[in-house]
């Protein structure tokens, strides 16, 4: 077991990990300002890759380490605030504040957070420091944590990742050379990240373009993820309005007539920025919009839909009406603005171009992370809808009655009236709506009111400071702009039993060629009133500057006038009322209103609107559960995506198909225990799975394919691949539910998981003589020793191979021929006579007579010497060939008589 635990695999992959585990964990502790916990959060990472290293040896030391920690886990859950498990918890809420600009939590929580970023860092190396992971997941963790520090401003703690970095070349150079030493690369590693952190210069160099494509990456994750900075929220008195301050509505206006925006729309639309709905009795305030929510985060799809009423009205009603059908307002700035977009009321699409990151609250406005600048173009879609239309009306009356989850909500929401209005406002209200039957007419009925009886003006007198600034333009001042009228209706709506909010916004009324070109001058102010069942409907009770320069007309006879009241009595200070606590379930609206108690109360102080801050209350644990979805549903990716199927699918040759599902095979067999013996050949241990039945199908069939494609020169068909497939499936199939678990996490965790076998050898053949070649194939051809067609087929390139070869053979055996024929003999050599007297010719003749004889009298004996050589050929007598050969052999004989001479 020892010398399995100090093996080459595993200590490498120690030190590797070690080196990343601290690059990666020394910086997030400098970053996070908790460098004190330093030591004990070394020694934890430490403590935890020896863990993991010691895992590995057997499968009983994984388990004993895996009950150990289960059982620690579970008495976790049972001490006070969940032990560990709570303290980590919390560690990780720190951290998330600090990313959200709170950096005391980081302190606070040092040490927990310190031990749960080494568990981390930890875990994550040992598993990037695998040999089959590849360098690709370390560079991009080494590269996020630098960002990391940039975005951070801890420029000065880079070099506290140079461990992590020596780790990466180690890893890069292991995935380079496979028998690599990585003790003996550790040395140059070291060497070459000191030297690179030694030339880094000292002062910051900026390259501009990288310089900006981080800062925007930056910025986008902000957007996207970050959003916590103070932002300039919309309002009228940026455009004229509001003389008085934003605590007190009235006084004389000075709009300007500066560009705003340019509109593209077919009608006069009303483009909402802002909703408030509480009224002081001096001004309006928004009471819920503090949260900010990313409007394309699928987590607050269901609070956009509730804000901006996507699902209302009724799917039949909006199918029923062509006045519901969708159009696309498209919209350019021409000048600096808030971060408010401005969009109809039924929102139901934005599409934002550029950098442009929309949230929205639950007030139901659109706004980016940034204020609007002269060229930031959107497109919204939305009905346009304005209230006054009787075809509207028919509408919405015939919406009264369906489903609306919404409606009590609203109701309680936006029916908040203050406390000191009188009552003579609530009778005079009655006679207003005394003739309309619907809540849709009584709100029509109060619009026209306003513009026939009260007068368009932008210079009106400052209101009391002592008097409801409603009550004052109804009964004493009589005339005003928008937001006189605006927060008039909003109020009389309010009294009458609708829901109400007030609307700051612009008008945009386009020309003949559908632009609109919107100044300071269209910036408006108007109400939107609530139906049950269909949902919000503008109405603009402001009358036009036509209309102001006629006189008043007489009311209209269904219409009885507003009956004559004494102006109010100017109170010492107006009163306001917190907003009721009436229980929306229990008290119906009724459109019959009712004038409140005639009791007064304390006067509390004005409140101004304070400018919008980050919201405290923000909830980012949505961040962790994106991330956790985004890996586990990268990792189902990546398990689908490593099936056999679909990675022989991506294989173009036949053979590597065959290999993968062999592969697949013989790591389900490694699974189950059933491993190549020492000196156990593929073909050997496939017999022995087959003769001990281990596997549900016969595997040597595979097996022997994999080899002859392996060893030979000739491609498998589509047969054989097919087969290899039903036999992966016949093995895989029937193993249990944890071994398919393991086979799929460890296919897609894996880089080379299917490369366990021996895969396909390159054939290269030494270098021979032309000659060797030809007489090799030759006699090759002779014993017809060639695989089954029917499974192995040469491919094109084999087949033009062997013809070039058959080609180069005829060559040569042209060309040997020619040279045998030039080389052939003109005259005979005269013979040398030896001792005893005889010439080596007249062997050489007697030799040849004997053969001559031999052969023609006994045909059934066999030759001998040469003569046997040249009857097997079928050489002729008069044959030059044997006639050499016989020279050949008389030459030999004499030479062996002189050399037996010599010796006696």
């Amino acid at each position: 077991m020892l010398k399995k635990l100090f093996s080459y695999e595993r200590m490498s992959r120690l030190m590797v990990s070690l080196l990343l585990c601290l690059g990666v964990l020394w910086p997030m502790l400098w970053a996070l300002e908790i460098q004190a916990a330093f030591v004990p959060a070394t020694l934890a990472a430490v403590g935890v890759v020896l863990l993991c290293t010691l895992s590995g040896l057997r499968r009983e030391v994984r388990l004993i380490i895996g009950g150990v920690a289960l059982v620690t886990l579970v008495v976790q859950l049972f001490l006070p605030g969940m032990g560990l498990i709570g303290q980590a918890v919390e560690a990780i809420k720190a951290f998330a504040l600090y990313l959200n600009g709170f950096n005391c939590a980081a302190s606070l929580y040092r040490m927990p957070l310190a031990l749960t970023l080494a568990l981390f860092a930890a875990v994550v190396s040992y598993l990037f420091a695998h040999r089959g992971a590849g360098f690709i997941p370390t560079t991009v963790l080494l590269v996020l944590v630098l960002f990391g520090l940039w975005s951070l401003g801890k420029h000065n703690f880079f070099w506290f990742a140079a461990p992590g970095f020596v780790a990466l070349l180690m890893i890069i150079s292991q995935s380079s050379h496979e028998k690599i030493n990585l003790f003996e690369v550790l040395p140059m590693a070291a060497v070459l990240v000191v030297l690179a952190t030694l030339i880094t210069p000292v002062g910051r160099t900026v390259i501009e373009p990288l310089n900006k494509a981080a800062m925007q990456l930056k910025e986008t994750i902000a957007d996207y993820l970050f959003f916590t900075e103070p932002r300039n929220v919309f309002t009228l008195g940026s455009y004229g309005y509001y003389p008085m301050g934003q605590s007190k509505l009235g006084g004389p206006a000075e709009p300007g007539d500066h560009p705003v925006m340019v509109v593209e729309t077919r009608q006069r639309t009303l483009l909402r920025a802002v909703t408030k709905d509480y009224y002081t009795g001096r001004n309006w305030q928004d009471t819920s919009s503090g949260r900010r929510l990313l409007y394309v985060h699928p987590g607050w799809r269901s609070q956009r839909v509730t804000a901006f009423l996507e699902n209302m009205p009724d799917a039949s009603v909006r199918s029923a009406s062509p006045l519901l059908s969708e159009e696309t307002v498209r919209i350019e700035m021409s000048n600096n603005a808030a971060s408010t977009l401005f969009t109809p009321v039924f929102l139901r699409d934005v599409a934002p171009e550029g950098s442009l990151v929309p949230y929205f609250n639950e007030a139901s406005e659109l706004f980016v992370t940034r204020d609007l600048e002269p060229g930031d173009r959107y497109s919204v879609t939305s009905p346009i809808l304005e209230g006054g239309d009787s075809a509207l009306g028919a509408v919405v009356n015939a919406a009264k009655g369906r489903t609306d989850p919404y409606y009590m909500g609203i109701y309680a929401r936006y029916t908040q009236l203050p406390g000191h209005l009188e009552e003579t406002v609530y009778y005079d209200l009655q006679n207003i709506i005394a003739g309309s039957q619907t809540p849709y007419e009584q709100a029509c009925a109060i619009m026209r009111h306003l513009k026939r009886y009260y007068r368009y003006t932008l210079s009106p007198d400052y209101p009391p400071e002592n008097q409801d600034f409603v009550t004052h333009f109804l009964y004493v001042g009589k005339e005003g702009y928008c937001t006189y009228f605006a927060s008039a209706m909003t109020l009389l709506c309010r009294m009458a039993g609708m829901p109400a909010r007030y609307v700051e916004g612009f008008i945009a009324e386009p020309d003949d060629s559908g632009i609109a070109y919107v100044t300071g001058l269209n910036a408006h102010a108007w109400t939107e009133v609530y139906f049950e069942g269909f949902g919000w409907v503008p109405f603009d009770a402001t009358p036009s500057r036509q209309d102001t320069e006629q006189n008043d007309p007489p009311p209209p006879e269904d219409e009885p006038p507003p009956e004559p009241t004494p102006t109010p009595t100017p109170t010492p200070t107006p009163t306001p009322s917190p907003t009721p606590t009436h229980d929306p379930e229990s008290d119906e609206p009724t459109p019959t209103p009712t004038p409140p108690h005639e009791e007064e109360t304390p006067e509390p102080p004005i409140v101004t609107p304070p400018p919008e801050m980050p919201p405290e209350d923000k909830d980012y644990s949505w961040l962790w559960w994106l991330l956790a979805l985004l890996i586990v549903a990268a990792l189902i990716l990546r398990i689908v995506l490593r099936t056999p199927d679909r990675v022989a699918a991506r294989e173009t040759e036949v053979a590597d198909k065959l290999f993968v599902y062999g592969n697949g095979v013989a790591q389900v067999l490694r699974m189950r225990g059933m491993k190549v013996q020492p000196g156990e050949t593929p073909m050997l241990f496939a017999r022995r799975m087959d003769k001990a039945k281990l596997a549900n199908v016969a595997i040597t069939p595979l097996w022997r394919s994999m080899t002859l494609c392996n060893y030979s020169r000739r491609n498998p068909t589509q047969v054989l691949a097919d087969q290899a497939r039903d036999t992966f499936r016949a093995v895989y199939n029937p193993q249990p539910f944890y071994v398919k678990l393991r086979f799929m996490l460890s296919a897609a965790l894996k880089n080379n998981f299917y490369s366990v076998l021996t895969t396909r050898m390159e054939q290269e053949e030494p270098s021979r003589p032309a000659w060797l070649s030809a007489m090799d194939t030759l006699r090759k051809r002779k014993k017809k020793q060639q695989p089954d067609n029917t499974l192995f087929q040469p491919g094109e390139a084999e087949r033009r191979r062997m013809e070039e070869q058959n080609r180069e053979i005829e060559r040569i055996v042209q060309e040997t021929l020619a040279q045998n024929e030039a080389l052939k003999p003109q005259e005979q050599p005269k013979p040398r006579r030896t001792r005893k007297g005889r010439s080596e010719g007249a062997d050489a003749a007697a030799a040849e007579t004997a053969a001559g004889t031999e052969n023609a009298t006994g045909a059934d004996r066999k030759p001998t010497g040469d003569a046997k050589a040249g009857t097997a050929h079928g050489a002729a007598p008069n044959d030059p060939t044997a006639a050499e050969a016989a020279d050949s052999s008389a030459a030999r004989t004499s030479r062996r008589r002189r050399r037996q001479e010599g010796n006696d």
